[in-house]
């Protein structure tokens, strides 16, 4: 039995609590540079060369405790969060559901943090050793726009940070943002925030729908982050939760596609179901910039990155990709 199988045969709550433990552990940032510096992909974005195309989205680092990590692995970026302006313990649990044979996952984590005062504490005092060769993105939340904004604001004047995403797509909103003139305010404040914002975009059941989102929202200007999780309803105390991981990632690839096709000309980091080279690959061919990984990261830990930075050595066959015109 590999550590995979291992890993994901434990209650998925008490695999999410104790992976993040050991992931903590001063020692595995030591352990992983002593193994050498291991940059399989460069990559080349808006005229910087970063440690390559991948990265660790949002979700798996809440509070930026797993930054000394992420700065000891292959990845070209990290995000830290989705923040919430003040503490939040997130929904009942438990709150995951777990399909390794299917490489799925759904969750219903109802943005647990720590709260912006302290989560941004914690990046700040990593920023010296945050290495340059790696984009940091914070990613803020809120139930209002003046919650998201001033989370964004406090984070976009962190000087590590380089992006700032906009969570306006958690199954925790439940169609929040998609009514009324919020989103409309809430791209007019990104857009005077101090660093380059990132929207996260809704998984929608009408395509049309997302279509039109889309080409709003690639109207703005602002970098995308395709896409969050797709709501569904699920076993578990909320009745609900997102789906991740490879069942939403042909919709995901086709997302960025239709984002190029609109028009979208900025960052685009691709998201959903990312699991091996192959599907990295065919997302930053479809248009994305970079590609986050959540799932694979959920269910294998660090070894998911330096599995599929390799499979992506292997299957370009060449030592450098760039981000697409």
């Amino acid at each position: 039995m590999n550590l995979r199988t291992l890993i994901n045969k434990l209650p998925p709550e008490a695999t999410y609590e104790t992976s993040h433990l050991l992931l903590r552990l001063p020692i595995l940032p030591r352990l992983l540079k002593a193994l050498g510096p291991r940059r399989p992909v460069p990559a080349r974005l808006n005229h910087k060369t970063i440690d390559g195309p991948i990265g660790i989205g949002a979700g798996i680092d809440k509070d930026g405790l797993l930054m000394d990590l992420a700065a000891a692995m292959p990845v070209g970026f990290h995000v830290v969060g989705s923040i919430t302006p003040s503490p939040r313990e997130g929904n009942p649990r438990p709150r995951f559901l777990k399909y390794p044979e299917l490489g799925a996952m759904i969750n219903a984590m109802g943005l647990p943090s720590r709260g912006a005062g302290a989560a941004l504490r914690i990046v700040k005092s990593k920023c010296p050793s945050w290495p340059n060769s790696k984009l940091l993105i914070v990613s803020a939340a809120g139930f209002t726009v003046e919650e998201v904004v001033r989370t964004a604001r406090a984070a976009s004047a962190i000087k590590c940070v380089d992006y700032v995403e906009l969570n306006v797509s958690s199954p925790t909103y439940r169609g929040l943002w998609l009514e009324g003139d919020g989103l409309r305010r809430l791209l007019g404040e990104a857009e005077r925030l101090d660093k380059p914002a990132l929207i996260k975009v809704p998984l929608l059941r009408n395509i049309d729908a997302e279509r039109r989102l889309i080409s709003e929202l690639a109207a703005s200007g602002l970098g995308l982050t395709i896409a969050n999780t797709l709501p569904i309803t699920a076993p578990l105390p909320r009745g609900y939760g997102g789906l991740s991981g490879a069942p939403i990632n042909e919709l995901v690839v086709s997302l960025i596609r239709i984002a190029r096709r609109v028009g979208h000309r900025g960052l685009i980091i691709g998201t959903g179901g990312f699991l091996d080279g192959a599907s990295v690959m065919a997302g930053l061919r479809a248009g994305a910039d970079l590609v986050g990984i959540v799932t694979a990261f959920a269910m294998e830990g660090p070894a998911a990155v330096y599995r599929i930075t390799a499979e992506l050595r292997r299957y370009v066959g060449k030592p450098n990709v760039s981000s697409p015109p």
